[in-house]
């Protein structure tokens, strides 16, 4: 697709620098150059983002515009994933959820499900594409721990025509440097940037 970019984005969402989640960043990031691709690691954190209003006036605009769109940054952030051949979100878990910087951005994308409701070809002419995710826990326990996270990303994604594979969840990674001391978790991180590589192929083909 001419345009698409050759990139996969990986998106890092954790409120913390450096931490195990940035860590998980870089690295799916090298998987994906490992497989021989490009990735761009885009950190949430550094972008400005409006809280919606819940106006409803990309409901009522004939291209689903949102009022905010000028006053911050979170329409760059949209651009880039409208662009991505396939896009990988690395986040922690804040209280079984993503943090509120992502989920503010997610909050968002309002505009984008009243565009896809109402049927609009500059969004459902998107191709479909692949979304994976690794998700990154403090906790060790938790049957339920990352189940909003994905859920989340799953219903955010779709109105991009992006389907979330099934998430590599990590446990246990709190103090700084847990990531960075499991070679298994690094593995993990790895893989999944290669897998998110050979989906991006599938699409720029």
């Amino acid at each position: 697709m001419s345009d698409l970019s050759a990139e996969v984005l990986v998106f890092a969402c954790s409120h913390r620098s450096g931490g195990n989640s940035d860590a998980a960043a870089e690295m799916v990031a090298a998987g994906v150059r490992q497989a021989g691709g490009a990735a761009r690691v885009v950190v949430v954190r550094d972008y400005s983002v409006l809280a919606c209003l819940a106006c409803r006036s990309c409901a009522k605009d004939e291209l689903s515009r949102c009022v905010l769109g000028a006053k911050d940054q979170a329409e760059e952030l949209f651009a880039l994933l409208l662009s991505a051949p396939s896009v990988v979100f690395v986040s922690p878990i804040y209280f079984y959820a993503l943090p509120s910087l992502c989920k503010t951005w997610i909050d968002r994308s309002q505009r984008f499900w009243e565009a896809r409701r109402k049927g609009e070809a500059w969004l459902l002419g998107l191709p479909e594409r692949q979304g994976f995710a690794c998700l990154v826990a403090g906790q060790p326990l938790g049957q339920r721990l990352f189940d909003g996270a994905r859920l989340t990303l799953k219903y955010f994604l779709v109105n991009f025509g992006i389907t979330l594979a099934e998430p590599v969840c990590l446990r246990g990674k709190d103090a700084r440097g847990d990531f960075a001391a499991d070679p298994e978790a690094a593995g993990q991180a790895l893989a999944l940037g290669r897998e998110a590589w050979a989906a991006a192929q599938g699409v720029l083909k």
